[in-house]
């Protein structure tokens, strides 16, 4: 084998297990599988654009790889395969960035910050006027990214205003409610939200497969008593579910809950899906929480009574007085909120006593963490390599 100098990387095989690994000047050694090492050759600057590259990109069966020697070149790990052509050149700097072991995940995972009611004055605020600039706009990105929420004054009042800021998140959704829906206390009454009733805290659309992922809601016209916001950090919720019923938790990240939204004759809407979901790690990276959307559960039924013990247990959590950040929405105020984490609500109010007012619309999750990327590397910011968290899909 090729000897490296003290002053390189070291570098060892265990053909036992395929893989090699690299242990750098620092002491810290990451380990590749053969078979990791053989794809990411094939695509070592990125992805290519598929409508203009066409390549096999698909990896090899692991277990008919070898590997008969290797070199450091430079910056170079060259890698000479044991079929006796391929070889594989590997940038030492980008093969230690695109380490996968437990600890390299977990540090390009993002971490979000928790907050409840004693802790959501941390949720940052920002002055209209004050966004309009590309670092102001990635500033806003990020604090819906870290808290799942931000909040907006001054923005101006006039209808469709709310468009020009969720544009900055990415194109705005279109569904069966319309790009801009308006939430009116003399309007549709067979919606929740154009009542004065009480809205306890809630996910929007619960009943889709695919619900919106970033909400906005500006209010052009404020009731002049009750009707305050309430938000929830859905998160946060999750956690103290954890930790004090691991059982119920576990239960709501496995079992796909039925959601349904049905009014006739126009819509009726139906998902199985979990209210929260968590990646390969464990952690959660999406929460679904509609209760006025959730019917009789259509189950098997062994876990029937698992699966109502858990939604109880996390209402409770939901519901309690140190986890929802009330406040009222002024004129003019716009609030950004990650409907894959934040629930929201709000208070009754009498419509009788004065109008009011919302617009909301809403933004693909995915189109959100595609502008933060694209912002992020145009002003070399490090969240362009997060990992951000996938959402309430599943």
């Amino acid at each position: 084998m090729t000897r490296t100098s003290l002053a390189l990387p070291e570098v060892a095989l265990n053909p036992d297990e395929r893989k090699l690994t690299v242990t750098w000047d620092d002491g810290a050694a990451n380990s590749f599988h053969y078979v990791w090492l053989r794809h990411s050759a094939r695509c070592s600057d990125g992805m290519p654009d598929d409508t203009s590259v066409k390549i096999d990109l698909l990896p090899d069966d692991p277990e008919s790889l070898a590997i008969a020697d290797y070199a450091i070149e430079g910056e170079m790990l060259v890698i000479y395969w044991h079929d006796g052509v391929l070889q594989t050149r590997h940038n030492l700097e980008s093969l230690r960035q695109s380490a996968y072991d437990d600890g390299a995940r977990k540090r390009r995972k993002h971490q979000p910050v928790l907050w409840n009611r004693d802790s959501a004055t941390d949720i940052p605020v920002f002055n209209y006027a004050q966004t309009q600039s590309e670092n102001d706009q990635l500033d806003l990105l990020l604090a819906v990214r870290d808290y799942g929420v931000a909040k907006i004054q001054g923005v101006p009042t006039e209808p469709g205003s709310i468009a020009r800021v969720a544009a900055g998140f990415g194109p705005l959704h279109v569904n069966n409610y319309g790009r801009i829906f308006d939430v009116k206390s003399d309007a549709n009454r067979n919606l929740g939200s154009n009542t004065g009733h009480y809205l306890p805290p809630h996910t929007d659309e619960s009943y889709r497969h695919d619900a919106p992922g970033i909400s906005f809601f500006h209010c052009l016209v404020a009731s002049d008593e009750g009707g305050e916001s309430t938000l929830v950090d859905g998160f946060k919720a999750a956690k103290v579910l954890r930790q004090a019923d691991f059982d119920s938790f576990e239960v709501l990240t496995r079992v796909p809950v039925f959601f349904q939204r049905y009014a006739p004759p126009l819509d009726d809407m139906r998902s199985h899906t979990r209210m929260l979901v968590t990646d390969i790690d464990g952690d959660v990276v999406g929460v679904r929480w509609t209760d006025r959307t959730l019917p009789p559960q259509d189950l098997p039924a062994a876990t029937i009574e698992p699966v109502y013990k858990a939604i109880r247990k996390l209402w409770k959590i939901i519901n309690s007085e140190d986890m929802q950040h009330c406040y009222r929405m002024n004129q003019g105020d716009l609030h950004v909120f990650d409907n894959h984490r934040v629930l929201h609500g709000r208070r009754a109010f009498d419509p009788q006593a004065g109008a009011r007012h919302l617009q909301q619309c809403s933004v693909n999750r995915d189109e959100f963490h595609n502008s933060l990327r694209i912002l992020a590397a145009r002003l070399e910011h490090p969240a362009a390599d997060v990992v951000m968290a996938g959402g309430a899909v599943g």
